[in-house]
């Protein structure tokens, strides 16, 4: 048995510590603003019978334990890219950022990554992650939507976040406040993966165990192949609009580079994990995995426009 080294109090301390608060934002918005969206974000939780002393939900504990995941273990194979996308020092590894309460409620956003490399030609470019465990399929449909709150931007996959700030950066490369637009990427596996991924958080053998390899790079494979097909449906859209706007032409590019970024990041994983066939062909069996597919495939459908 693994010495434990965490208790679900520290876990859900160390998520409430890495949240960022309404309230902290006091220097970008106003107090109104601030009580209007604490009260918004109040009301949605009493209508989803969501009481104060019910603390951090267990899906919420399991979104950090992916967020830290996709850092820790590299995902995105950065580390094996280092000289392409890092040439002379520039650029920073990727990283991921919970949202705020609001914006889980809100905007539907889990988490934030920051990716700025020779893919993204070392601009900084936010994509928002909303995480799900679900096959439901109406479920998945609105998570999956093409609407976003900026008439302008009439494009799949695409989202905002109010409350952002890097606490972790001497020179954060996206000030403190608002991410008006970003691709949205809905991603998702099987909650058995994702528990005992939060399982093995919680004990000293098992951050370094082989269990944890399997288990994260099953994972990985969902949400890499999930971030490609969605960055390639996103491009396939807006190469017929993205002119229309400079907030599209803006988006077009974010994507295109996010695009070529998850591209490489598949290469990079295949040549990394070619002993392990079982984990590169996971995601075929998964069915999260699936019904996310089947909903990018039905998504594809369509032009994208609401009629």
């Amino acid at each position: 048995m693994s010495e434990k080294i965490y208790n679900w109090n520290d876990i859900c301390r160390d998520v409430d510590d890495l949240t960022p608060k309404e309230k902290d934002f006091d220097d970008v918005y106003t107090s109104d603003d601030i009580k209007r969206d604490l009260n918004h974000i109040r009301g949605i939780k009493i209508g989803k019978g969501i009481l104060p002393e019910q603390g951090i939900s267990d899906s919420r504990i399991q979104e950090y334990a992916v967020a830290q995941e996709i850092g820790e273990m590299d995902w995105f194979h950065e580390q094996k890219q280092f000289d392409r996308l890092f040439p002379d020092g520039e650029g920073k590894e990727s990283m991921v950022f919970l949202s705020s309460e609001y914006d889980d409620f809100v905007n539907h956003v889990d988490a934030v990554c920051l990716v700025c490399n020779a893919d993204t030609d070392f601009k900084p470019v936010p994509f928002a992650l909303d995480m799900t465990y679900n096959t439901d399929s109406d479920g998945l449909s609105k998570k999956m939507s093409w609407r976003h709150y900026d008439r302008d931007i009439n494009a799949p996959g695409f989202s905002s976040v109010k409350y952002f700030e890097d606490n972790f950066s001497y020179n954060p490369l996206i000030e403190k406040g608002r991410i008006a637009a970003m691709p949205r990427f809905v991603v998702g596996f099987s909650p058995e993966i994702s528990q005992e991924i939060t399982e093995l958080r919680m004990s000293s053998t098992g951050l370094m165990s082989t269990k944890r390899d399997e288990l994260s790079a099953k994972a990985k494979w969902c949400v890499l192949r999930e971030l490609k097909a969605q960055s390639e449906q996103m491009l396939k859209f807006l190469e017929g609009h993205h002119l229309e706007n400079s907030k599209l032409e803006k988006l077009y590019n974010d994507a295109k580079a996010l695009d070529l970024f998850f591209g490489n990041a598949i290469s990079a994983a295949t040549e990394a994990d070619e002993g392990h066939k079982d984990w590169i062909n996971y995601p075929q069996g998964d069915s999260v995995y699936g019904a996310i597919m089947s909903k990018v495939e039905e998504r594809s459908m369509y032009d994208g426009r609401d009629k």
